[in-house]
């Protein structure tokens, strides 16, 4: 995995804030439940940090939608968004931070560039989305905290493995495609389908830069969302809709105005945040 080394010296003041080293690890570890316990460097330590992470640190877009803020990926601004003030983001950002958490713990990861493809094979959408391998006993694991759905998979999965793979009352496998890429495939109650495709090798982190500009002009400003994964379930802030979900039984109370919405985020989410957030008049109701 590139380091802060490896990049020469006239491109640090460019690129060298997406490569420095996290800050303080036991602060990362307490904000996801972990404060104190041992990590071991197997498959079972990455999916002790996944699910940790996937129940503490929300999937939201706030800075997008309610403060018009382009987001910043540098490893001590994600810090200091996730960690400090206790918020979340989205793919490009919460991967980001996870990958130098995984570094800072011992694993050998790297991160990769995925295309989500859960509307079907027939058409190849550009690359939206990250993720990270992770490396163990010379397999690759493919970890996630940072796909936008509830429904994500909450642990690692065997790149390398075609068997199924059950993973917390889901089924996956991973096929391989054409050019070196992998697809991994969610089993449904109609059968298995296409869900994320991806070439397994190491991808430029500074390209996320550039992706970053087009996905932060996407439907990420159409209306505020806050995903959080739970033991039972989860919960979601969904537009003017806040759902709690538990054992597969959804319970929704409308989030009328904007204070509706500050309260939820910063009580239920533990969420810091300065400013208020956008009238409710501006959000589109969900369907």
């Amino acid at each position: 995995m590139v380091t802060l080394a490896d990049i020469p010296e006239y491109l640090l003041p460019r690129y060298g804030k997406y490569f420095m080293p996290l800050p303080d690890k036991n602060a990362y570890l307490k904000r996801i439940g972990l404060e104190n316990q041992e990590i071991p460097l197997n498959r079972d330590g990455l999916d002790m940090l996944l699910w940790a992470h996937l129940t503490n640190v929300p999937f939201e877009n706030i800075d997008l939608f309610d403060y018009d803020i382009n987001v910043d990926f540098g490893v001590e601004e994600l810090f200091d968004k996730v960690v400090t003030r206790h918020r979340g983001g989205y793919c490009f950002e919460l991967n980001a931070i996870f990958t130098a958490l995984l570094q800072e713990v011992g694993f050998e990861v790297y991160p990769i560039g995925v295309r989500i493809v859960s509307g079907g094979e027939g058409f190849t959408p550009a690359i939206a989305h990250r993720a990270a391998i992770v490396m163990i006993d010379g397999k690759r694991h493919f970890a996630d905290v940072g796909f936008g759905m509830t429904s994500a998979a909450g642990a690692s999965i065997c790149v390398d493995d075609p068997e199924v793979q059950r993973i917390r009352d889901v089924d996956f496998h991973v096929e391989d495609r054409p050019y070196n890429h992998k697809i991994i495939m969610r089993h449904k109650d109609d059968g298995p389908g296409p869900e994320l495709l991806f070439i397994p090798d190491p991808f430029p982190a500074v390209d996320f830069v550039a992706y970053n500009t087009t996905m932060a002009m996407t439907g990420f400003r159409v209306k505020r969302i806050a995903n959080l994964r739970t033991e039972d379930g989860a919960i979601s802030v969904d537009g003017s809709i806040f759902r709690r979900t538990v054992n597969k039984e959804r319970i929704e109370t409308p989030l009328e105005t904007a204070e509706d919405a500050y309260k939820v985020l910063t009580e239920v989410y533990g969420m810091v945040l300065t400013e208020p957030l956008k009238d409710i008049a501006e959000i589109p109701m969900t369907m």
